[in-house]
């Protein structure tokens, strides 16, 4: 009795663990909150953010070049013959000599003028923290569009599953009626066999649908950054398909656009070639450095050793080098490109502000047209199925009736997925995303 009793609590223990994930989401999920759970837990967008991390260093690496350097050079050498490692500092004083010699000690460098090149590059690492800041932005803003886009058309699948249910149970009733008719011989099999063949195929639709529904959930979870599997259920959203008013101007969305990432990202591209072209022409320039250090110089065969110090400055001008050449014609033509891709990118921006323009007034007409045609068809269909209660229509007019109304609802639907969707590609391309967020 106590055995049983355990293994009854060890299983209800087993199920707590087994229905606990699918819980998670048992209160209705908010656009809001989906686009806040995307923005804190999708790894994609915590890989981006640690970019910006790492072109921080970048900055303090290419900025370490302004300081001196240190270092501890040596050396060993075996000879054939024995030289005068140590070189002979008077006549009184005279050379010694080795075929085995070493060295040890430490050298500073201090950096006195390298073209341009150090400055340069602590200036292009800092532009490209901000571009990596900027892509950061654009990876989130993709982000909440992806999560956005997959919330509506979850809500446009229930919408359409509950639709395509409605049917199903209305053919299920005609079914059940065309059997009593044809039973009792009021109807002929084959208007049985047209209701039986149309809830088939509407059932066929109901499946699909469900499926298309469980896959877009899923989706939407992984944008959350959640883990998926076999068993995961259907979201439950709390917000419904539904027209907003949004006022476009499109002269406010080119500007608000230019000074969002997506616009950005292309201006600094212009701005690194230039300082890629500043940095390979300083390779034309000469470089000066101050060195200062001390060497220990040991000798084995005799054994002798004597310290060293010393003090002077390197200077280095480069007269041919075709690589050089190469470099800075290569630069130009990287700018120039870089140029021509902010115009292409600008042109697009105006492009895609036009086109969601359009779409906005397109679906939000087609809402008002669609909206009717959902009342007509579905007055349409009780007429139908009353007549031919009454034994005044045939089976024909009430299927069509009622695969009519079933259309009118899916274009209906459709129609709201595409206002709200024109309304996203408008905030996408002016690259105000952050009205998901408030």
């Amino acid at each position: 009795m106590q055995r049983s009793l355990i293994q009854q609590m060890l299983r209800s223990l087993m199920l707590c663990l087994l229905v606990s994930p699918m819980l998670a989401h048992a209160e209705p999920l908010s656009l809001k909150e989906s686009v806040s759970r995307a923005v804190a837990n999708n790894p994609n967008l915590a890989e981006s953010r640690t970019g910006i991390a790492v072109a921080e260093k970048g900055v303090e690496s290419a900025f370490g070049r302004h300081y001196p350097r240190i270092s501890l050079d040596a050396y060993i050498m075996q000879r054939q013959d024995p030289i005068p490692y140590i070189p002979a500092q008077s006549t009184t004083v005279p050379a010694h000599f080795s075929d085995g010699y070493a060295s040890l000690g430490p050298v500073l460098t201090i950096p006195i003028y390298q073209g341009g090149q150090v400055m340069n590059g602590v200036r292009l690492a800092e532009l490209r923290q901000r571009v990596q800041e900027d892509s950061f932005i654009l990876t989130r803003n993709e982000l909440i569009a992806n999560t956005v886009a997959t919330y509506n058309k979850i809500l446009q699948l229930k919408a359409l599953v509950e639709s395509s249910s409605r049917a199903v149970k209305a053919l299920e009733e005609q079914q059940k009626n065309a059997k009593l008719l044809f039973e009792l011989g009021r109807i002929a099999r084959v208007d049985l066999l047209k209701v039986e063949v149309q809830k088939v195929n509407e059932e066929q639709r109901l499946l699909a649908l469900n499926e298309a529904l469980k896959n877009t959930c899923s989706t939407l979870q992984t944008l959350m950054g959640e883990a998926v599997g076999p068993d995961t259920l259907p979201l439950q959203l709390a917000d419904k398909l539904a027209p907003s008013d949004l006022q476009t101007d499109f002269e406010a969305g080119l500007t608000l656009a230019r000074n969002n990432p997506r616009f950005q990202l292309s201006n600094k591209a212009v701005d690194d070639a230039e300082l890629n072209r500043k940095l390979a022409f300083g390779k034309f320039m000469p470089t000066l450095n101050a060195v200062a250090g001390y060497q220990q110089q040991f000798g084995f065969t005799p054994g002798y050793n004597d310290g060293v110090w010393f003090v002077g400055a390197t200077l280095s001008l480069p007269l041919f080098d075709k690589t050089n050449y190469a470099d800075l014609h290569r630069e130009q033509f990287q700018k120039e490109r870089a140029q021509q891709k902010l115009k292409a990118v600008e042109n697009q921006i105006r492009l895609d502000l036009r086109i969601a323009q359009a779409s906005l007034t397109e679906s939000r007409k087609r809402i008002s047209a669609t909206e009717q045609a959902v009342e007509q068809s579905r007055e349409s269909f009780r007429i139908e199925q009353e007549k031919y209660t009454a034994g005044a229509g045939i089976m024909a007019d009430l299927l069509l009736a009622q695969a009519a109304e079933s259309q009118s609802e899916a274009n209906y639907t459709q129609a709201l997925f595409d206002y709200n969707t024109a309304i996203l590609d408008w905030h996408k391309a002016s690259g105000d995303m952050e009205v998901y967020l408030k």
